[in-house]
């Protein structure tokens, strides 16, 4: 009876720790019972415990509690304490031992309070669950805002080029070409793709939509894409605006004055009217009310009321004026087409390549321009073989070199730049006439041959 008592006295301690300490989230199983001195190590179904070591926390330190409280009571009684051991599927204790059956009634009693405390137990782990409970959809709540405020976040980041703020409100959606010459504009967001047309230095153009690596831009008659990298924005737009192009004063009065000094006692220098567009000297300074102006070779100055002042942007080419331009630039101009027919062109190529056939694609178009220019002059034949074989005029022609060349067959180059002639291209600006690089005449030399 000792020893039961001493139990008894020691399983109220134990209840009363486990309730005072039990701060678990879920409901545990606790499962205890005593054994004797010498007791079995294996559990119910066979396997070998191993002891586990565990922190005094939450479930694990509820158990843990029940290896190191009040170990001497078991020791007084002659038993051994009781060990919360971990298996490959349960946390048990030791089970009762044969030879403890003098403590059956004893060992009963103590299964009583082991499950009043166990109840006790699952009563507060069930109430700790209620209170997660309860708490959880505020935190879930909380991360569900969190999660959308980073989503708003990110998509506010997505517009940034195109809603952000600027100086000047006009600018909050333009970009301009940073470029020291000209950038291709594409019709899809794909370097491969065909040309649509060129933005120039200076030149503006509207946000479509941006994506990491293109921007959907409109400026002029095109519309296409163009690589980020070559372009600012807003703020930055604006600022290479006013640093790359001109400034031109437009004139908003009947008539205006444009005085040698910035006073209206200066001499006059000459006059402007009504929609005149005078450009702004942007190196010199002039008086507050005066701007200053290039006119006749000269600096002007011009009362700011009576003009309105703005950057002169340029917009975009489409992909036929970029063709024109740089034709124009290179010296070559587009005629109206000639009729020809297959001989003619075959003529044609002939004497092209007798002439430049082994030179540069620009030589042989060269040749050709000239036979063309001829015809189209008045001063000569106006046909293609009246001018070929116009006498003192292509030696290949009168020494027979031609017509054996179109006999035996035309090189292909040849006959594409006869064609090209044919069709009004012109690299030579006029020319009627050519002699060898060589000759030392003057004029421009295209190939092998100068042209004048």
């Amino acid at each position: 009876m000792t020893e039961i008592t001493a139990l008894g006295g020691f399983m109220m301690k134990l209840n009363k720790k486990v309730v005072e300490s039990m701060t678990v989230t879920a409901s545990l199983l606790v499962m205890t019972t005593i054994t004797a001195f010498g007791g079995s190590t294996e559990d119910s179904k066979g396997n070998v415990t191993e002891n586990v070591a565990l922190g005094k926390n939450g479930t694990a330190g509820i158990i843990s509690e029940l290896r190191n409280m009040e170990s001497g009571v078991f020791e007084d009684g002659g038993l051994i304490y009781a060990t919360v051991e971990r298996t490959q599927n349960d946390m048990v204790a030791e089970s009762v031992d044969e030879e403890t059956a003098d403590f059956a009634g004893g060992a009963a009693g103590l299964d009583e309070l082991a499950a009043a405390t166990l109840q006790e137990t699952q009563q507060a782990a069930t109430e700790s669950e209620a209170t997660v409970e309860e708490a959880a959809p505020e935190e879930t709540a909380a991360e569900d805002t969190q999660v959308a405020d980073a989503e708003v976040s990110d998509a506010e980041e997505s517009e940034t080029i195109q809603t952000e703020e600027t100086a000047d409100p006009e600018w909050a959606n333009r970009v301009m070409a940073d470029v020291d010459e000209d950038m291709n504009i594409r019709t899809s967001p794909d370097a491969g793709s065909e040309l649509a047309g060129k933005l120039y230095k200076g030149d503006v153009a509207e946000v479509v939509s941006v994506d990491p690596e293109w921007t959907q831009i409109t400026s002029g008659d095109v519309t296409g894409y163009v690589k980020n990298d070559y372009l600012v924005y807003g703020d930055d737009a604006n600022a290479l605006a006013n640093e790359v192009c001109s400034l031109y004063a437009t004139v908003t009065a009947d008539a205006l004055r444009l005085r040698s000094e910035p006073s209206e006692e200066a001499d006059v220098v000459t006059t402007a009217a009504n929609g005149d567009k005078l450009k702004v000297d942007k190196d010199t300074e002039a008086a507050d009310g005066w701007i200053a102006v290039s006119a006749s070779g000269t600096t002007a100055y011009v009362k700011g009321e009576y003009v309105s002042v703005a950057l002169n942007l340029g917009t975009a080419l489409t992909a036929e004026q970029v063709a024109e331009k740089e034709a124009k630039e290179a010296g070559i101009t587009k005629k109206p087409a000639a009729s020809a027919n297959g001989d003619e062109v075959t003529l044609l190529g002939a004497l092209i390549q007798c002439e430049a056939g082994n030179g540069s694609y620009e030589g042989m178009l060269a040749v050709g321009a000239v036979v063309m220019n001829r015809v189209r002059s008045g001063a000569y034949p106006n046909s293609i073989s009246g001018v070929v074989y116009q006498g003192g005029q292509f030696t290949p022609a009168l020494s027979g070199s031609v017509a054996a060349v179109a006999a035996s067959g035309v090189k292909g180059s040849c006959l594409q730049a006869a064609q090209e002639a044919i069709s009004g291209i012109d690299n030579t600006n006029g020319a009627l006439q050519f002699r060898s690089a060589a000759s030392g005449a003057q004029g421009t030399v295209i190939g092998a041959n100068v042209f004048f």
